[in-house]
């Protein structure tokens, strides 16, 4: 009894001394995740690829306007190389001399070809009844025409009544580029100017009535001298010399 009583002592002993060890601790919990940049990513890329596409979208407008406002652009250069140019009308024209000459040697060294055609004594209504410009027309096929007609119709009494005669000339030309070269007056005329300044649309009107010309021993035709001047006053008309860019700084002084 003695031996057993003591064994079993010992076994209570020890399982005392086991149910007093500490319990274990808890794991402890997983850390929590970090908060998710995902979500705010897709939106910085979204921000980023917007401030992209704005970006371009205003450096191409940009683009586009600068290449609006180039006249280079826009405005295709004038040449007269391979035209044909036909100037007719009155004497004035002037044949192998005075304005014709003058003109002629313009136009060819631009590349044109330049035909001339003159009556003495021609009238805007003798012109205007004639099939001349209409025979010229259709065996030149020129690109500009260029009349001068009306010196003869300077002192005329009632020179309204040839606003129709005006009008039918330029019609027959259609729609080629026209110059009417109004007489150059050496006197006061009685109204014809402004009749065919009035009536030549769409053709462009060239007013002489202001020029001052060496003139030959009738003191109406133009000298070669003369003829000269006026061409160049012509010209003058028929090209313009280009303006300064009114937005262009000024030179330095």
């Amino acid at each position: 009894m003695g031996s057993r009583a003591l064994g079993l002592v010992c076994l209570v002993v020890t399982m005392g001394a086991c149910s007093q060890q500490p319990t274990p601790k808890p794991a402890p919990p997983p850390p929590a995740p970090a908060p998710a940049k995902a979500a705010e990513e897709p939106k910085t890329e979204a921000s980023t690829t917007g401030a992209v596409m704005l970006a371009t979208g205003i450096e191409g407008a940009t683009v586009a306007d600068a290449g609006a406002s180039d006249p280079q652009a826009t405005t295709p250069t004038t040449t007269l190389s391979g035209k044909t140019i036909l100037h007719v009308g009155d004497s004035m024209v002037g044949g192998n001399w005075g304005l014709t000459r003058a003109l002629e040697q313009k136009f060819t060294a631009e590349g044109a070809k330049f035909v001339r055609d003159y009556k003495v004594s021609e009238s805007i209504i003798s012109y205007d009844k004639s099939p001349k410009l209409k025979e010229l027309l259709a065996k030149h096929k020129p690109d500009i025409v260029i009349l001068t007609l009306g010196t003869n119709d300077v002192f005329v009494p009632y020179p309204a009544s040839m606003a129709a005669n005006v009008q039918s000339i330029v019609k027959r030309i259609g729609n080629r580029e026209c110059y009417w070269m109004g007489p150059p007056t050496w006197k006061p005329d009685t109204g014809i100017v402004q009749v065919i300044k009035d009536n030549a649309s769409p053709c462009k009107f060239f007013d002489g009535t202001h020029l001052k010309l060496e003139r030959g021993h009738d003191g109406i035709h133009p000298t070669d001298k003369g003829g000269q001047e006026w061409a160049t006053n012509f010209w003058g008309f028929f090209r313009p010399a280009p303006t300064a860019d009114a937005g262009a700084a000024p030179a330095a002084p």
